[in-house]
């Protein structure tokens, strides 16, 4: 190529076509030849007539300069331009060799691509001819050796396949190798990722002392590396790290299952001046569990994603229950749970259900007999990998079974007390070979009671705790691919104070560790390689190169390409090498002198020769428009006195393109998929509106928080009362209930939107109309969705009277009204909540009318109702002020108001929660069916139907 200043051609013959540019001016400024003359007597006619259009003689000077640009612009796109202003350095004189060195290992692979580019662009100054090597600086076995002199055309080939490795850069290594090889470089240019890692400063002064340099430094922008995870039960935690402490960063991490397939995604802030981070994630126990890795979002590279592995991952223990404790600090479970609840994801129920949830652990607290069914369930449970942890107890003490990891004597041992010889016994120390090794154990801790075990000479190593005297505390064995564990003592502090302490959730913690196959003891045995990372991140099949790892050096093994980041699976599990464990990642800061640094914009080089021929081929187009018009043939789709403002349009159209290549490509980045390919994204930020966004606020409060609401009608003092009884009842359901309703709606029937409310109150005025045919529309559609409404006349005052609807025939003509009936005895009603035989408001002693209940084939065969009217005007009885003193009077005093409250309540919960109390009513009958007599223990809180005329 040659080079004009930092422009380089790479045909620079083509530019003598711009020899022929006067030909060329000349050729456009000709005109056609004139027309010959012939005599025509009848044209005398048109003699001092003025043409309305003329025909230019010459062509017009903008054709003229449409034309001549698109010929100059074709010239220098076939000369083949490059602008390179990396390839620009004062040492451009110096002949002899060049020495590319890159940085390959996984910090550098986030800018990759502008990496290889300013190598590219490097390589195409000075001759031809001239003699280029090239230097990686992550090690490999098949590592191109520097003295090996390759053509400019060679090399480029060879870049442009280079990939980023798995691992980190040893610069001290690459040095070495570059002493090795012998060879003295005219020039040196170095990409570089830009990070200290590896000795950088040391290196960078190494290679200008050999030669002159030039440093094109790409640092990654934001995170550099995930750098650890901590998980709870629902929670996990990662922790990020950057180099550049400039300013503050956002990204997102995101969590993933193996497939690729996001689960959640968490926030990172770095701020100013900060190099770590932390990402959170809250995520159910049971999506946690799918979740094989994490990794930052639009960040490609090794270092920005996290293998979780089995070690680090959420523990799963089933608890099998055996009923409910009345007091729960003296249940065994409830020192279990506590134990377990910040490090495991814990599942409860009977045997069956609880291995059906396939935990690591199951723990069994003073079980004495495991009925047959069951042993069989959790031997194969087992043998497939699981851990059986169990508690002894009165029971396990007077009958043991087959899921033990040793024979038990069939009594227990007191220690302490005023029929004992001896004293309760501390806890000796652990044994090297115990799981517990290494834990602190508390001088307060004492064991008063324990089973013992039958002496066996396989004891010993079936021991992983003892007493101070020397008797067994917790035994375990294998069974199949997994373990059976024996506490000796209860999960409680009946028989020892463990359960205080803080050594109890460590040793069980650790005993849960043994479940799915991962044997406690990892001092033996390897792990062999399943899956790898490669520079860019994809998770592939292990390759031939990667060996297994000894494990007691896991943890101290360093990614390499013999060990590169991944999945192995050994004696524990599946364990993760992370290529950004513990990475500090810091920015290069001190620079050789004499090197020549060239920043990001400076070291991109650009190939212009395709928009030079596209600006080219673009004018031409409109050359070519421009002759159709002329020639007439646009003439109906265009005015013809418009043809220069278009033809001025089209070239500055044609003109934009130009700065098309560097500044339209900044805008985009490439995203890894969940097939593990990448697609061009845009990293310009927009604006996406949310959906719904114009949605009223009474909308958008309805759908945050649940709230009772009214139907306004053109009676304020009607709509006042209504709400403050609302206001009232809300209070209540908020003091006594676990329901929080937020304050009461107005609704307006025919606009607002009534399925976001779970009950409406209708409170009839006097003298109403009809409501209209919209609203009873959207009244049908809001009952048949599930809502509920209460419709109060409020003409309950006159003792003794039954409640009217008749009246209601005529407000609510063509609303869907199912046949009611009066609430029957014994209903759910009466005891969704509180206990009450009567739904009393302000008025004492009225009906309320429901929706009759249906068969099984019914829309509504549940007996739910959805519809509820009455007259004793229970938004008076409910109604407080805004200090919650109440508003107005109940005929029966303080006790009918406290009743109609808890009617309030019920009602509530009926539309809430539905028929699920709808058993406990039939009990009565059910018992009497079972032949239960009157002699038989009760529930007092039962109901109990007395039969027409038996005794009183």
């Amino acid at each position: 190529m040659t080079a004009l200043g930092p422009f380089l051609l790479g045909a620079p013959w083509a530019l003598a076509a711009f020899v022929a540019l006067p030909l060329i001016w000349w050729v456009l400024r000709a005109t056609p030849p004139a027309p010959k003359n012939v005599e025509l007597p009848s044209l005398r006619l048109l003699d001092g007539a003025v043409p309305v259009e003329e025909t230019p003689s010459r062509t017009p000077w903008w054709v003229w300069l449409i034309r001549t640009l698109a010929v100059l612009a074709a010239i220098l796109g076939l000369s083949q331009p490059v602008y390179a202003p990396g390839a620009r350095s004062g040492e451009t004189a110096e002949q002899g060799p060049i020495l590319i060195v890159i940085d390959n290992g996984w910090p550098a692979a986030p800018r990759w691509n502008e990496l290889t580019n300013a190598a590219s662009a490097t390589l195409d100054a000075g001759d031809r001819d001239t003699a280029v090597h090239m230097l990686l600086t992550a090690p490999q076995q098949l590592n191109p050796d520097p003295a090996v002199r390759l053509s400019k055309a060679d090399l480029g080939k060879r870049i442009g396949t280079l990939q980023p490795q798995p691992w980190g850069s040893d610069r001290a290594d690459a040095l070495k190798r570059l002493d090795a090889s012998g060879l003295k470089p005219a020039r040196i240019f170095w990409a570089s990722d830009g990070l200290e890692d590896g000795g950088g400063t040391a290196f960078a002064a190494d290679l200008s002392a050999r030669a002159p340099l030039t440093v094109f430094a790409a640092p990654a922008e934001g995170p550099v590396a995930i750098t650890g995870l901590s998980a709870e039960t629902d929670a996990v935690t990662v922790r990020l790290a950057r180099a550049d402490t400039r300013g503050t960063a956002r990204a997102f991490v995101s969590a993933q299952t193996r497939d690729g397939s996001a689960i959640a995604s968490g926030e990172v802030v770095f701020e100013a001046g900060e190099t770590q981070a932390a990402a959170e994630f809250e995520i159910p126990a049971a999506a946690l569990a799918r979740v094989a890795r994490f990794n930052v979002t639009g960040r490609s590279g090794a270092g920005t994603v996290w293998l979780w592995d089995s070690v680090d991952r959420t523990r799963r223990a089933g608890l099998v229950d055996a009923g409910t404790a009345a007091q729960p600090l003296l249940s065994d479970m409830h020192y279990i749970r506590k134990a377990l609840e910040p490090f495991a994801s814990i599942s409860s129920g009977d045997i069956e259900t609880v291995v059906a949830t396939s935990p690591d652990a199951i723990i069994l607290s003073d079980v004495g007999q495991i009925p047959a069914a069951d042993v069989e369930i959790l031997t194969k449970w087992v043998e497939d990998g699981g851990a059986l942890i169990r508690f002894a107890g009165p029971r396990l003490a007077a009958q043991g079974d087959e899921l033990l990891p040793v024979g038990l004597r069939r009594s227990s041992r007191a220690l302490g007390g005023t029929l004992a010889w001896e004293e309760p016994q501390g806890l000796a120390a652990f044994p090297e070979s115990s799981p517990f090794f290494g834990l602190p154990i508390p001088e307060d801790v004492r064991i008063r009671q324990q089973v013992l075990a039958t002496p066996d000479p396989e004891l010993s190593r079936k021991t992983w705790a003892r007493l101070s005297d020397g008797s067994p505390l917790v035994t375990a064995d294998a069974r199949g691919s997994g373990m059976l564990i024996l506490f000796h003592v209860t999960a409680g502090p009946d028989w020892a104070d463990l359960a205080y302490s803080g050594l109890f959730e460590q040793m069980l913690r650790r005993a849960i560790t043994a479940g799915r196959g991962e044997a406690i003891e990892d001092t033996e045995g390897t792990y062999m390689p399943q899956l790898t990372l490669d520079g860019f991140g994809r998770l592939a099949g292990a390759s031939a190169n990667a060996a297994p790892i000894k494990a007691t050096e896991f943890i101290t093994t360093v990614p390499s390409e013999i060990h590169p980041p991944g999945l192995y699976q050994g004696p524990a599990g599946t364990r993760a090498l992370n290529a950004g464990a513990g990475a500090k990642p810091e920015l290069i800061r001190e620079w050789p002198a004499a090197a020549r640094l060239l920043g990001d914009a400076e070291a991109r080089s650009l190939r212009l020769a395709g928009p030079l021929l596209g600006f080219a081929a673009a004018l031409l187009a409109l050359d070519l428009f421009i002759a159709l018009f002329v020639a007439g043939r646009l003439r109906a789709f265009l005015p013809k006195r418009r043809a220069a403002n278009l033809a001025l349009g089209f070239a500055a159209l044609a003109a934009v393109s130009l700065a098309v290549p560097e500044r339209a490509l900044a805008q985009y980045d490439y995203q890894l998929m969940p097939d593990g390919s990448y697609r061009s994204v845009s990293t310009q930020s927009r604006v996406v509106p949310l959906p719904g966004n114009g949605a009223p606020q009474k909308q958008v409060e309805a759908a945050l928080e649940m709230r009772l609401a009214y139907v306004e009608t053109a009676d304020n003092a009607l709509n006042a009362r209504t709400r403050a009884g609302l206001i009232g009842i809300s209070n209540i359901l908020l003091m006594r209930t676990s329901v929080e309703p937020a304050e009461p709606h107005a609704l307006n029937l025919e606009t607002d939107a009534l399925e976001l409310y779970p009950l409406i109150y209708f409170n009839v005025p006097g003298n109403a109309a009809p409501l209209s045919d919209k609203s009873v529309q959207r009244l049908n559609a809001y009952l048949r969705s599930g809502g509920a409404l209460l419709i109060d006349t409020r003409a309950g005052e006159t003792a003794g009277s039954q409640t009217d609807v008749t009246s209601l025939e005529t407000l609510l003509e063509g609303l869907d009204v199912p046949p009611l009936q009066p609430v029957p005895q014994n209903h759910v009603l009466s005891r969704s909540f509180y206990l009450i035989n009567d739904f009393p408001g302000r008025f004492a002693g009225r009906r309320l009318w429901i929706e009759q209940a249906g068969d099984a084939a019914a829309p509504r065969g549940d007996g739910v109702s959805r519809l509820f009217i009455g007259d004793a005007d229970w938004a008076s009885a409910w109604a407080v002020d805004e200090n919650g003193r109440d508003l107005y009077s109940v005929d029966g005093g303080a006790e009918q108001r406290e009743t109609a409250r808890r009617f309030g309540v019920n009602l509530v919960m009926y539309v809430l929660t539905g028929s699920y109390k709808d058993d406990q009513v039939h009990i009565p009958a059910l018992l009497e069916r079972l032949g239960e007599d009157e002699g038989n223990a009760r529930d007092p809180r039962l109901p109990v139907r007395i039969p027409d005329g038996g005794p009183q």
